[in-house]
């Protein structure tokens, strides 16, 4: 029987895809939305001409312009949120926009869920450009060390206090998880998972499924 305990850990503490080796991410989005849009799937045109195609378990949000891909993603559907499994950007449009924060925007607008990103070794500055430009538009940057998710559990919301937190010489990054909430109820439905989880860590309840 599924528990809010397996909804939790399937969100938020499975483990994260291992990305695709030295395949460039954009061929891969750009094969996959390709490859379904060939079997006959007619996506969902958006505000702000963002393209979406929802199947049971998997989601797909791309920018594209005269049938060619710009920007894409694609996102695991879990109870609790959306995992990010892939993104990639035409390589010809490097440093020019389509931007990601402009897509994982009207990603956080349209599904009204918190958005798991991928942890890192090292937080780049591209990295953290991209959570600065979230939190102008509105959002929260929330994070968590997958050992201890409800005691660590830590949201930004200024780029002051991203900052202060992501210091060069911190070299814990790897154990960090990243989710990216908007602002108001779903930023408050998020935090709930994890007050929820951090009851159950100080009472030593049981956390597995």
């Amino acid at each position: 029987m599924t528990t809010d305990r397996t909804d939790f850990n399937e969100t938020w503490l499975a483990e994260m895809p291992s990305g695709v080796g030295n395949i460039e991410t954009f061929d891969a989005i750009s094969y996959s939305i390709k490859d379904l849009l060939s079997h006959g799937v007619v996506p969902d045109v958006l505000a702000n001409g963002v393209n979406r195609v929802k199947l049971s378990s998997t989601i797909y949000y791309w920018y594209e312009k005269d049938s060619v891909i710009l920007l894409g993603s694609q996102l695991s559907i879990r109870p609790q949120g959306l995992v990010v499994q892939l993104t990639g950007k035409n390589p010809r449009l490097r440093g020019h926009p389509p931007y990601a924060s402009q897509l994982y925007n009207e990603i956080l607008k349209d599904s009204g869920k918190g958005i798991r990103m991928f942890s890192d070794t090292s937080l780049s500055d591209e990295g953290l450009n991209l959570w600065k430009k979230l939190v102008s538009l509105g959002h929260t940057v929330s994070v968590y060390d997958s050992e201890s998710p409800g005691k660590t559990f830590q949201t930004f919301s200024t780029p002051h206090e991203l900052d202060a937190f992501f210091k060069d010489d911190d070299t814990d990054f790897s154990r960090y998880q990243y989710v990216v909430s908007e602002s108001g109820i779903n930023l408050a439905e998020t935090r709930s998972y994890f007050n929820t989880r951090r009851y159950r860590e100080l009472a030593g309840l049981n956390l597995q499924d």
